[in-house]
């Protein structure tokens, strides 16, 4: 095997630290940051290109023990820098010295199997645990309203564990245009709510849904409430009122794959009845 490439180790006003900069705050659209080495192999070795790959001295020698990561190195698109600025660059606080710069994917979502809405979340790390949980109980997608934290951000990015670029996400997703191609497909359009919808246990949807989350605060808006055809509450005890948004994704989503023993999705026949 040849000798591994020696890296440049750039100055804190380098044009290219000033570029990654604007790339993690989102300045560039088509493009993100993946903060840590692990998120870094994880997306590498799942097919996603890393651009240009950050990376303090002393975890060099870890990068390169990833052969994804090592080819980025050898082909020239790995940089060195010192701590104190990779901490002063890094999006989130707890920064491990290893900053992959990533290309965002353009998804424009259809109606088919589940999909979830995100409506006006603001927490970036709430965005990213609702993908997480559609990822982990097979939803086709997510999908978020323009006023919805950044699905792609780094921390979004970060708490879905890469998965905001592997399953199919949707920024700035328009509802209803969702909403008449998943009843144009015979399947339903629902809203979450605290109170007064129909019991989680109860719930018997069909393919494809459509499935609201509102704001953490504010709930779903009277414009997504009005094509929602039903609500669905997760029934909570011990005085408590509502359940963290990623919380209840992860509820709803586990039941919908039966890994509560709550009802499977189920297809509607000819008759309008579950089979």
């Amino acid at each position: 095997m040849r000798d591994s490439q020696p890296l440049t180790l750039l100055g804190r006003h380098n044009p290219r630290l000033l570029r990654l900069r604007r790339i993690a705050q989102r300045q560039e659209p088509d493009l993100t940051v993946a903060d840590g080495l692990k998120l870094a192999i994880d997306l590498a070795a799942a097919g996603i290109p890393i651009v240009e790959l950050f990376t303090i001295p002393e975890r060099l020698d870890e990068v390169r023990e990833s052969p994804e990561l090592r080819a980025v190195c050898d082909g020239g698109r790995a940089y060195l820098f010192d701590p104190a600025t990779a901490s002063n660059l890094a999006p989130t606080r707890q920064t491990q010295g290893v900053l992959a710069v990533v290309t965002v994917p353009s998804v424009h979502l259809r109606a088919e199997g589940v999909v979830i809405y995100l409506d006006r979340i603001q927490d970036p790390g709430n965005v990213g645990s609702v993908i997480r949980c559609a990822t982990a109980f097979g939803a086709t997608g997510v999908a978020c309203s323009p006023e919805c934290a950044d699905p792609f951000s780094p921390r979004a990015l970060r708490a879905s564990a890469g998965h905001a670029l592997l399953l199919p996400v949707e920024a700035g997703a328009d509802f209803e245009r969702l909403a008449q191609a998943t009843h144009g497909a015979g399947g339903e359009v629902a809203g979450t709510a605290g109170h007064g919808g129909v019991s989680l246990a109860r719930w018997r949807p069909c393919l494809p849904l459509l499935l609201a989350l509102g704001n953490e605060g504010q709930g779903l808006s009277e414009e997504v409430q009005a094509s929602c055809k039903r609500n669905v509450t997760v029934p909570l005890t011990g005085g408590v009122e509502s359940l963290n948004v990623a919380v209840t994704a992860g509820l709803i989503l586990g039941s919908l794959a039966g890994v509560a023993g709550s009802p499977i999705l189920e297809s509607r026949g000819h008759e309008g009845r579950p089979r």
